[in-house]
């Protein structure tokens, strides 16, 4: 009789340990925080490490061995998608070369006229004025106008005015962050087109009239759309 009841209570304790230790066993798998993901197993089978921008990396080090940035450079000779490395290099050399060798890339069309018209509206009139003769409104307040592009211009080539759209020349500044180089493009048709026009004016013409002209082109190509 004590035998089974000695038994008895030993499997009775065995049992409250058992479920103590469970419950001891849950509790500490429990959130204490609620950010906290308690106890993982493998962490990094599923939760992989980021590398911040700057920060030391430690998969890989340069030739010295010290610990590489996270942010990697390029693979030598890439370029971003989309962009076009420009060649020429803003020197008088540069600029040159430029005239010689580049070649307007965008097809002449009357909508590409069009889009050009509105371009110089934004970016250009102010200065070089609306039939390209260099009396726009600001102009008069420069130590120098800008030169006609139907005079001391007119046989600029294509090359070099898009050389300057993007480099700047002498005050004007560059204008390579403000147009991508398909718009430079379109401009240049457009430039090459007051260089010839037979409309264009004489300097000391009305700059507001020009102005105007060349203003209500750009709302026209602005409802069409």
């Amino acid at each position: 009789m004590s035998g089974n009841y000695t038994t008895m209570i030993r499997k009775v304790l065995t049992g409250v340990l058992t479920l103590a230790s469970a419950v001891v066993l849950i509790s500490s798998c429990g959130k204490k925080d609620a950010n906290s993901p308690g106890i993982e197993y493998m962490p990094d089978m599923y939760r992989s490490p980021s590398l911040e921008v700057y920060n030391q990396n430690w998969l890989s080090s340069d030739s010295v061995g010290i610990q590489t940035v996270g942010m990697r450079l390029p693979v030598p000779g890439t370029i971003p998608r989309g962009f076009m490395p420009y060649p020429y290099p803003n020197t008088t050399e540069g600029y040159e070369a430029a005239g010689r060798e580049l070649k307007n890339p965008v097809p002449l069309t009357p909508e590409i006229l069009e889009q050009g018209a509105d371009l110089y509206s934004k970016f250009c009139i102010h200065c070089h004025g609306g039939g390209g003769g260099g009396d726009g409104p600001v102009a008069a307040k420069l130590p120098g106008p800008p030169p006609a592009y139907y005079g001391a211009l007119k046989n600029l080539p294509e090359g070099k005015i898009f050389h300057s759209i993007t480099y700047g020349k002498n005050m004007m500044g560059s204008h390579a962050s403000q147009l991508s180089q398909h718009e430079r493009w379109v401009l240049v048709h457009y430039i090459q087109k007051l260089q010839h026009s037979k409309d264009a004016q004489e300097p000391g013409a009305s700059a507001v009239d020009s102005t105007k002209k060349v203003v209500a082109s750009a709302a026209g190509v602005k409802g069409k759309k």
